[in-house]
């Protein structure tokens, strides 16, 4: 860790050890996997160095921490005042996306652009007999929806917040604002008139049916699922940020629920703050998949990514040389010419591989990922056709995780592809490359503990971009830096013994 991180300057100049107390919030390393976790001090021993903690998860393993694997939480995970943050980010209409968010100032690559407490979090514990209520309702007859968190949270809302903060959320973004109430909202509205709620019923009962319409609308289209629980959480300002599948922004939970927002790439002043509405994994999926998922939304993504002409995440082999790749136009459907022997794909060898691709897609989609024999049979096949495509990607993953308790050097292979077709088709920080290339140090370190330098190489890039993704504190940045630190000490040592 950072000298910041585990170190603070006396008043001489000098530098001390922090001092640890009973109650600290702090990361500290479970030794179970080098990682660092949100714990509680509940004992301190100066003279070992080291303290007792508790984990947030209650997990009563590995509950003492030498003092060098103890940090504090960067106080980048404390929510900033709504003025602070009005300062830092302005909502403003565009041409073609309605409102959205810019920042105000210049941004630096890893940056935090503002953290903002939730509007409201909708857990099952804050309204628990209205939770139970719906929950019936939808066993009885399973609500369009497929879940009563949307319809919860907006019930919630109307019980627990004030009429501004209530206005705020209705005035979020919903694909039809005229929207009539459909027959969930109805039913429900209908279910819950003579429901017991602990006296809360009668503000549900004076709740018109096309007011809750828009509030379950706006909680679908603007939410994010809760981190821990089974709920949902809505922010102000979040919430205004467009989606692009090339997004300006990253994000990670701080605390109480806070939205830490940091610029993923530098920013200029008046730079749109977009994030992923899709999960990183999709985000290395073809354009036609993701636009297929953001559907949900009710939109059509026009981000850069998505206008590109070509997809170079759907390569396939070159049918003539059998060495170049080919990668769909897009959305004419043909096939770029090869760059290594300029051949051209006929129509016909075009509408082949157009339906092969089809098929694997189909193929893909149903794999057992317990049944990594089939898997491999399915990959093998795919090779033959397929290069730099994201359902071998796909694959990869399942192989990566599958074969690693079992044949790891085989493992590996599958993980370095995985990082080649990220760097290929995606060359921005994510969690998953971040991920990979400390998941394989870890197996390198495993496997071939002499290399350090090469354990070094992998535990460095994983530590810079989780620091841009989260900052230089966050628990998922400590691990692998604590690992490189591990390795970079070995290989010290090792030097001075030689």
């Amino acid at each position: 860790m950072t000298k910041e991180q585990s170190e603070s300057k006396g008043d001489n100049g000098e530098e001390d050890e922090l001092k640890w107390k009973v109650g600290d919030r702090v990361y500290a390393l479970w030794a179970g996997n080098n990682s660092f976790y949100v714990s509680t001090i509940a004992e301190v021993n100066e003279t070992e160095k080291s303290v007792l903690v508790t984990w947030d998860d209650a997990d009563t393993s590995h509950r003492k921490v030498p003092f060098s694997q103890v940090m504090r939480p960067s106080d980048e995970t404390t929510a900033w005042s709504r003025a602070r943050i009005e300062k830092r980010a302005t909502v403003a209409e565009t041409k073609n996306k309605g409102r959205c968010l810019f920042t105000n100032e210049a941004c630096e690559a890893g940056s935090v652009v503002f953290v903002e407490r939730p509007l409201l979090v909708a857990l099952p514990a804050v309204a628990p007999l209205l939770w139970q209520c719906l929950q019936k309702l939808h066993e009885a007859a399973p609500l369009n929806l497929g879940t009563v968190t949307f319809h919860f949270a907006a019930l919630v809302s109307v019980l627990t917040l004030e009429k501004a903060d209530i206005d705020i959320i209705r005035d979020k973004y919903v694909p039809e604002p005229d929207e009539e109430p459909n027959e969930d909202v109805t039913r429900i509205l209908k279910a819950l008139q003579d429901a017991p709620l602990d006296g809360q019923s009668s503000k549900i009962r004076t709740l018109d049916a096309k007011g809750f319409q828009r509030l379950v609308s706006a909680w679908r289209y603007n939410s994010f699922g809760h981190h821990k629980e089974d709920g949902l959480v809505l922010y102000n300002r979040i919430s205004m940020c467009a989606h692009s599948c090339d997004p300006t922004c990253c994000w990670s939970y701080g605390d109480e629920d806070a939205f830490v927002l940091r610029s993923r790439m530098a920013l200029e002043k008046g730079g749109e703050l977009t994030i992923s509405y899709l999960q990183d994994e999709d985000l290395l999926k073809s354009t036609a998949v993701r636009q297929q998922k953001l559907l949900n939304w009710k939109f059509t993504c026009a981000c850069p990514r998505c206008c590109l002409t070509v997809d170079v995440g759907r390569g396939v082999r070159c049918q003539r040389c059998r060495v170049g790749v080919l990668y769909p136009k897009v959305p004419s459907g043909g096939f770029e010419s090869c760059k290594v022997c300029g051949g051209n794909c006929t129509p016909e060898d075009t509408q082949m591989l157009l339906r092969m691709e089809e098929d694997y897609v189909a193929r893909v989609e149903t794999l057992d990922k317990k049944d990594l024999d089939d898997v491999q049979i399915v990959y093998q096949a795919a090779l033959d056709i397929f290069e730099k495509h994201w359902i071998l990607y796909v694959m990869d993953t399942i192989l990566w995780e599958g074969l690693r308790p079992k044949n790891i050097m085989e493992a590996m292979e599958h993980q370095r592809r995985r990082i080649d077709f990220h760097q290929h088709y995606y060359f921005r920080p994510t969690f998953i490359l971040a991920w990979c290339h400390e998941e394989l140090g870890d197996s390198m370190a495993q496997t071939w503990p002499s290399r350090k330098w090469h354990l070094q190489q992998e535990f460095q890039r994983a530590y810079h971009m989780l620091s841009i993704l989260c900052g230089t504190t966050h628990q998922y940045t400590a691990s692998p830096y604590h690992k490189l630190w591990q390795a970079t000490n070995s290989a010290s040592n090792e030097t001075k013994a030689a």
